[in-house]
């Protein structure tokens, strides 16, 4: 029986564990966090102003054995385009939200000035959504706008495209950050220009 297996994805302070654990108590599925799977296994060389430099290659391995030796699973994280293979994964959420919502998380969050405009010109920019595509194709990437949204009604989106018959494709909703903010006048207030 083939499994189950789908990623959510997307950057920082979209949701994505939040859904992910109410998916995983409502269908009684296991949740893989790539971010713990770096952690317990030492695969972060060291710490720097961007972030964590993370041991890719060893991170990709390590996934790999973890995914043969598991069934069904949610796989959540913001690496995913990066460390996971499109074979085998049934699914990819590319969860997104508001640039103007997103910079009040990260702020909540206590995140520097700097990883905060990082983080939203990604979202803007609709990084984590193109790398995605591109590692997993077009015909598994779906794009999930949690603006305004609970964590509840964003798991039960992606539940209900997960559990839809294998004929129906997921959709790229087209959402376009850009031009929101370029109507809004507000491009310098999240890129250096």
């Amino acid at each position: 029986m083939k499994k189950l297996r789908f990623v959510i994805t997307g950057n920082p302070g979209v949701g994505k564990h939040t859904a992910a654990k109410i998916i995983a108590e409502k269908t009684d599925v296991e949740i893989i966090d790539i971010n713990n799977v770096a952690i317990a296994n030492n695969t972060i060389r060291k710490k720097t102003d961007h972030g964590f430099d993370v041991d890719v290659k060893r991170l990709v391995r390590l996934l790999e054995k973890e995914l043969k030796a598991k069934g069904d699973l949610v796989i959540v994280g913001h690496l995913a385009p990066y460390v996971l293979k499109p074979a085998g994964i049934s699914l990819v959420a590319v969860l997104r939200r508001s640039p103007y919502e997103l910079e009040k998380t990260l702020k909540k969050r206590g995140y520097r000035v700097d990883k905060v405009k990082e983080n939203v010109a990604s979202e803007i920019l609709g990084i984590l959504l193109y790398d995605s595509t591109k590692t997993f194709g077009k015909r598994k990437v779906a794009e999930f706008d949690t603006t305004g949204k609970t964590p509840e009604e964003t798991a039960d989106e992606i539940l209900a495209l997960v559990q839809k018959k294998p004929k129906s494709k997921p959709k790229l909703l087209g959402i376009d950050w850009l031009m929101v903010v370029s109507e809004k006048g507000d491009i310098h207030r999240f890129f250096k220009c």
